[in-house]
């Protein structure tokens, strides 16, 4: 009878362990371990965290009949049921872009169609109304430009100014080596500068 007292008490002292965790502390890979063990919560915790980059990463691959919410809700999903896969050796939020990406790829092959690209690839700067005016113009015409890549430019670009993610990061989780990422870059870049360029003289 002490025993199974003693084993009840120790049981408890976990659980409220477990129950007082500050989970938005804890390290991705810990919110995995902690998911995987049934704690759902961990996982809600990860969405918490990446749910807006998952869906700038998507926005170019929606659509009118598949929307951005929808896309981001099957990546984490797929995630969800992937997850005894993830290796805690590579990073969770590489794992989860690629997963993000291949589902932006299926669907581009289901519909072949141009989609609008918004990703916010530029700093915002204070200096006063006239100097926000300014600002704003660019920002749109960078958001029109980009948004005349193909996605296979536009993501690239997102991943390395706006989430600041290494050659290899965007390697992985586009699926592709680093000098092909290199070279999509430098693509990129070369289009969106002459984009612009057509733009300012068109005004």
């Amino acid at each position: 009878m002490e025993y199974t007292s003693t084993v009840a008490l120790g049981g408890w002292r976990q659980r409220l362990r477990g129950l007082s965790v500050r989970r938005e502390t804890l390290e991705d890979n810990d919110l995995v371990a902690r998911t995987l063990d049934g704690d759902v919560r961990s996982y809600e915790e990860l969405v918490r965290r990446y749910e807006r980059l998952v869906g700038r990463v998507l926005y170019s691959y929606a659509r009118r009949e598949i929307s951005v919410e929808d896309l981001v809700q099957e990546t984490f999903l797929r995630a969800y049921d992937r997850l005894e896969t993830f290796n805690p050796d590579y990073r969770f939020k590489t794992w989860l872009l690629a997963i993000a990406n291949n589902l932006g790829v299926d669907t581009l092959r289901r519909r072949r169609e141009t989609v609008e690209f918004n990703p916010e690839i530029h700093a915002s700067t204070s200096g006063g109304p006239e100097a926000e005016a300014v600002e704003a113009d660019r920002s749109r015409s960078i958001q029109e430009a980009v948004g005349k890549l193909p996605e296979i430019y536009g993501v690239p670009l997102v991943l390395r100014y706006s989430e600041e993610m290494s050659y290899a990061e965007i390697a992985e989780v586009l699926g592709v080596t680093i000098p092909a990422v290199k070279s999509r870059l430098f693509r990129a870049r070369n289009m969106l500068a002459g984009r612009l360029e057509v733009d300012e003289e068109a005004v």
